[in-house]
C-alpha cells in the first residue's frame, strides 16, 4: 500500500525493458505475451527468459532473468504456481522492482494456494518488489505499446486516450472484449487479479497522477482498508471523476467474487456508504462500466444538470427525457432568445425535447436542420449539455465535421445515439463521429446516463472545493 510516490509503480506501465518467463514454445504461454508485446508496438526492450531457446521471435532469449545485463524494471511470470516464489526472489536479487505474476492457484483455489500466496508477498517484500496478481493478465499502455498477459490479442489494441481501467478480472480489460473496435479512448488498463499487492490503493493516487487520464474507472471485488480507501479516493475525486462497479450485491455474487480472486464478502450497505462520503460514482453494469467513462474523457464536464435534447424522433424525445430525469439531469427551459431563433425555423420547434423529424421531411436537404439548431441550443445560458438524436450515416457525420470547431468553442458536453438499419455504417459512422470527440452511444439509455454522471461528479467536485 505505498503512495503513487513509489517509483515501482511506474515500472508497471513504464518500463525501459520487460522480462518474460514462460513457456516460449509456439503459441506457449510465454511466447504468447511476446508476440502481444511486439504486435502492440512497445517502444522498450524485451527480453525471453528460457534455458531451452535461443531465440524467440527473433530475439535473444536468456537463460535466466541474472544473465540479462540491461536495465529490466518489469518481470512478467507466466510459469506454474510452485516455481514463482523461486522467480520471485531471482527478480528480487536481480534489482527488478515490478513483477506481474500472471499464474493461477494462488489464493482463488483454496487453503493452500492462500498459504503459497503469502509466502509470495513475504518475498517480494523481502527484496523490495511490488506484486500485480497473481492470477492475472497484467498492464496495457496505449502510450508506449505495453501489454500482457498470455492470450492472443495482439489485434485489441485501441486507438488511446484519456480513460484509466483498472479491474479485478480480465473480462474488463484488454483480454477478451473488443477495445479496438469499440474504439474506447483508453490511456492504461490494469487487472489486479487476486491483489496480494498491488491494489485499489496504489493505482487511485498513480492515475489521479497522470496528466493524459481525464477519468478512472474500477472493478473491485472487494475493498481491503476501508478508511485508507476513504481517504486516498476523496484526494482522487478532487481531481477527476473516480467511477467504480462494485459486483457481490447479492449474498450469492459475494459468494461468487471470493471463489474468484479469493475476495472478502462485505455488506453491500457499506460500499454504498463508503462510496458516497468518498465522492465515488458507483456504476451499476457492465455497460455503464464500459460506455459511461467515454463521455467523461472526450468532452467537457456539465457546470450543471440542465439538459437539452434534439431528436429526429419523438419517440426517442421522451424516452431520453426518462432517462435523463432517472439519471440526475432535469430538462433545460429554452432562454426567450433561444425560442425565438427556434420559432423563426418551425413553431414546433421552440420547446425541449426540439423534435427536428417534422421539419427533416421537407427540407431539401434534411441534415442540414442539425447545423441550425445544435449550436442555437447548445449556446443557450440554461442549457448545460446536450444529447443529440441522429439516424447515423455519411449525412450526419458531414454535419458535424462542419460545426465541430463551433461546438467545441462552446465547451458543453454532447452525446449522440444513433440509430439506423444497417449496422456495419453505424457502427462505421459513430467511430468517425468519435474520432471527432462527439461519443456516440447506439443504446439510448448511456447517452443519457454519461451526461447524468458528468453532472453528479460536478456536483461532487464543487462540494469537495468549499470543504477544503
Amino acid at each position: 500500500m505505498e503512495s503513487h510516490k513509489d517509483s515501482r509503480l511506474a515500472s508497471f506501465f513504464e518500463p525501459r525493458g520487460v522480462a518474460v518467463i514462460g513457456s516460449m514454445r509456439e503459441w506457449g504461454e510465454g511466447y504468447t505475451v511476446i508476440r502481444n508485446i511486439l504486435d502492440f508496438g512497445f517502444s522498450g526492450r524485451i527480453y525471453p527468459v528460457s534455458r531451452s531457446s535461443a531465440q524467440v521471435l527473433g530475439i535473444k532469449a536468456y537463460p535466466t532473468v541474472n544473465d540479462v545485463n540491461d536495465p529490466v524494471d518489469l518481470a512478467v511470470l507466466v510459469t506454474p504456481s510452485p516455481t514463482v516464489l523461486g522467480l520471485v526472489e531471482e527478480c528480487g536479487k536481480k534489482g527488478i522492482t515490478a513483477v506481474i505474476v500472471v499464474t493461477e492457484g494462488f489464493a482463488e483455489a483454496g487453503p493452500d494456494g492462500a498459504i503459497l500466496q503469502r509466502q509470495l508477498v513475504e518475498t517480494a517484500r523481502r527484496y523490495g518488489v511490488r506484486l500485480l496478481g497473481p492470477n492475472t493478465l497484467g498492464v496495457l499502455d496505449t502510450d508506449n505499446g505495453l501489454v500482457t498477459g498470455p492470450y492472443f490479442h495482439s489485434g485489441n489494441k485501441p486507438p488511446g486516450g484519456g480513460i484509466g481501467y483498472c479491474s479485478q478480472t480480465g473480462l474488463l480489460t484488454f483480454g477478451v472484449y473488443p477495445i479496438k473496435d469499440k474504439a474506447f479512448p483508453i490511456s492504461k488498463m490494469c487487472d489486479f487479479g487476486n491483489k496480494c499487492d498491488v491494489n485499489e490503493l496504489d493505482l487511485l493516487p498513480f492515475l489521479a497522477d497522470d496528466p493524459r487520464i481525464k477519468v478512472i474507472t474500477m472493478h473491485l471485488e472487494d475493498i481491503r482498508h476501508g478508511q485508507k480507501f476513504m481517504e486516498v479516493a476523496k484526494q482522487a475525486v478532487a481531481r477527476k471523476p473516480v467511477l467504480i462497479l462494485k459486483p457481490g450485491c447479492s449474498e450469492v455474487g459475494a459468494r461468487a467474487a471470493s471463489s474468484h480472486t479469493g475476495s472478502l464478502a462485505g455488506d453491500d450497505r457499506v460500499y454504498e456508504n463508503a462510496f458516497r462520503q468518498a465522492g465515488v460514482i458507483r456504476l451499476k453494469t457492465w455497460q455503464e462500466f464500459w460506455e459511461i467513462p467515454r463521455t467523461l474523457s472526450m468532452q467537457p464536464l456539465p457546470r450543471g444538470n440542465r439538459i437539452a435534447i434534439i431528436t429526429a424522433t419523438g419517440g426517442a424525445g421522451v424516452l431520453l427525457t426518462d432517462t435523463a430525469v432517472e439519471s440526475g439531469l432535469v430538462p433545460a427551459a429554452f432562454a426567450a432568445n433561444t425560442r425565438a431563433h427556434l420559432e423563426r425555423l418551425s413553431p414546433r420547434l421552440a420547446r425541449n425535447p426540439v423534435d427536428v423529424g417534422p421539419l427533416m421531411s421537407v427540407l431539401e436537404s434534411p441534415f442540414s436542420i442539425y447545423d441550425q439548431v445544435v449550436p442555437v441550443v447548445l449556446a443557450d445560458s440554461n442549457v448545460d449539455c446536450a444529447a443529440i438524436v441522429c439516424h447515423l450515416g455519411p449525412p450526419i457525420v458531414k454535419v458535424f465535421s462542419e460545426l465541430v470547431h463551433r461546438l467545441s468553442s462552446i465547451a458543453k458536453p454532447i452525446t449522440i445515439f444513433g440509430y439506423g438499419i444497417n449496422l456495419h455504417e453505424m457502427e462505421d459512422s459513430a467511430r468517425q463521429l468519435e474520432a471527432m470527440g462527439f461519443p456516440t452511444y447506439l443504446d439510448l439509455e448511456s447517452a443519457a446516463k454519461a451526461l447524468g454522471v458528468g453532472a453528479a461528479y460536478s456536483r461532487i467536485r464543487a462540494k469537495l472545493e468549499t470543504q477544503a
